[in-house]
């Protein structure tokens, strides 16, 4: 009888233990373009096409801090061009973080204005915080 309580308590041990283990990561990036113009994010060496009008995610991204930057063409109708807020910057990707970033734009006399604003399930301005 004995035999059995043990092989009942290692099974329990060795189910509770293997259900701690995660095979992946829940941290995600989302891009959602609003613009009027095709994005291309350079992120984690990777060139990712943002179509006018579409979101992009990106899944399973390991901890870490991570840089990326956005570029683009101009629009028919404009002659310049300026950017404005996170369109380029740093990530701090910690345990189930949410990243989005959502792209808008302006075009007035000529100058495209591409914006950019960043939100996050985590706070972004202390790398090394939990």
């Amino acid at each position: 009888m004995k035999k059995h309580y043990l092989f009942l308590f290692i099974f329990s041990l060795t189910a509770l233990s293997f259900q701690g283990c995660k095979s992946t990561v829940d941290n995600r990036i989302s891009f959602n373009n609003l613009s009027s113009t095709d994005l291309t994010v350079n992120f984690r060496g990777q060139e990712i096409i943002i179509i006018a009008g579409q979101k992009t995610e990106i899944n399973e991204i390991p901890k870490g801090t991570y840089t990326y930057a956005t570029s683009f063409s101009l629009p028919v109708g404009a002659t310049t061009s300026s950017t404005f807020g996170d369109v380029s910057g740093s990530i701090n990707i910690k345990a189930a973080t949410k990243i989005l970033i959502i792209y808008t734009s302006t075009l007035l006399n000529g100058v495209f204005t591409l914006s950019a604003t960043l939100s996050s399930s985590d706070d972004q301005s202390n790398p090394t915080s939990p």
